[in-house]
């Protein structure tokens, strides 16, 4: 579990949450691996026996059981007879604010492997645990079996239990090393059996063997019906009304609305005066417009005699 001799540190201090240190603006240091201690402990780990990085282990001596976890160091701000843990971490010791933790200096081997169990299905939400892990990893300095440890992702806090540990089966280094990390199922996932999804598949077969086909074909046309009537009401009404007769003298004037665009057609009576006015006159009223050529039922018109100008000269 450890390397070797080193210069001994054993110092009993009170323990409270970071959440309660003075600064105030260290409550994202709780999902890491980190504490605070006390400025005079750096004078003992000036001591040239001391092993860097600083290791610690941490144990309740009034619990009932032994209950300890290892941690680094992060700075040395605590008021004096204080140190500042995580609440992972306050919570893994069964420590309340004020009781007494015993703090060890150690020397951890190196991790070459660490087995993890999620606490949640919602770590399965994550695209890259395992980028994401080895970003949380930075904050922790060690792991030991029996930690439930939490990291923080997109502003949410995940737990993960440490199952397994390797080359020590207790606890672990994990600064400056090549871990290879295993995945427990999370608690509380259920594996998809293959025989249950196979009944699905068949319970849905079957519902579609047993439909009739004059079902099916009413669902059908149901649905294009629907479609149809969604098409109609999604078309624009543009310009509507009723035309005018070209050969008109007298022109209407459109009439506009809101929405639409409608034009007042000529009613009988006066389209029989235009008619006889074009009849009698041979002109198209004031606007001289074209008129209908009156030839007997079945003669062939080929145009009017050419009349050439006065003084003009015809070539035989």
């Amino acid at each position: 579990m450890y390397t070797g001799q080193q210069g001994q540190f054993r110092r009993t201090y009170c323990a409270f949450p970071i959440d309660a240190h003075p600064d105030g603006n260290k409550q994202h240091l709780n999902n890491g691996g980190m504490i605070f201690m006390p400025s005079s402990a750096l004078e003992v780990f000036n001591h040239p026996g001391v092993v860097l990085p600083l290791q610690l282990r941490l144990q309740n001596d009034e619990s009932d059981e032994a209950i300890c976890t290892h941690c680094g160091l992060l700075e040395f701000t605590a008021e004096e007879g204080r140190v500042y843990l995580p609440q992972w971490m306050m919570e893994t010791l069964d420590l309340y604010p004020g009781d007494t933790v015993e703090t060890i200096n150690v020397a951890l081997l190196r991790g070459s492997m660490v087995k993890l169990q999620p606490q949640s299905v919602d770590f399965l939400d994550i695209t890259d645990p395992r980028a994401v892990l080895e970003n949380a990893m930075r904050m922790y300095s060690a792991l030991t079996v029996g930690d439930i440890i939490s990291i923080d992702y997109n502003d949410k806090t995940y737990k993960i239990a440490v199952l397994e540990t390797q080359p020590s089966p207790s606890a672990i280094g994990v600064i400056e090393t090549d871990l290879s990390v295993d995945f427990a199922p999370p608690i509380g996932y259920v594996e998809p059996s293959a025989s249950s999804s196979s009944l699905n598949v068949a319970a849905g077969q079957q519902d579609q063997i047993s439909r009739p086909a004059s079902s099916i074909a009413k669902d059908m046309r149901r649905k294009e019906e629907h479609a149809k009537e969604r098409h109609g009401a999604a078309k624009i009404s543009t310009f509507k009304g009723q035309g005018h007769v070209l050969g008109s003298s007298k022109k209407p004037k459109p009439s506009f609305s809101s929405n639409t665009l409608s034009v007042r057609s000529p009613s009988v009576a006066e389209e029989s005066a235009n008619l006889r006015d074009v009849l009698a006159t041979g002109t198209g009223g004031a606007d001289d417009n074209p008129v209908p050529l009156d030839v007997p039922l079945g003669t062939l018109f080929f145009g009017y005699p050419r009349v050439p100008p006065p003084g003009a000269k015809l070539n035989p």
